[in-house]
């Protein structure tokens, strides 16, 4: 199964300065999204866990953790 990762971005995280400081551009990155990515590889993880062992109600419970971190 692939495996998700958060990309670097393709600027410095003060490039937006003013507007959003750098650091809260690197919170929002290195925090929020990357929570948001290794919930997508966990759901991924459980998701086909509880499909090989027919357990439906797990797999809907999985699928909505999959969708909910995927939107992030």
């Amino acid at each position: 199964m692939a495996e998700y990762t958060l990309p670097d971005l393709p600027y410095d995280y003060s490039a937006l300065e003013p507007h959003i400081s750098g650091a809260i551009m690197e919170l929002h990155h290195d925090k929020h999204h990357a929570t948001y990515v290794a919930g997508v590889n966990t759901a991924l993880e459980k998701l086909a866990e509880a499909r090989s062992k027919d357990d439906l109600a797990t797999v809907n419970l999985h699928e909505k953790n999959l969708a909910f971190n995927l939107g992030g």
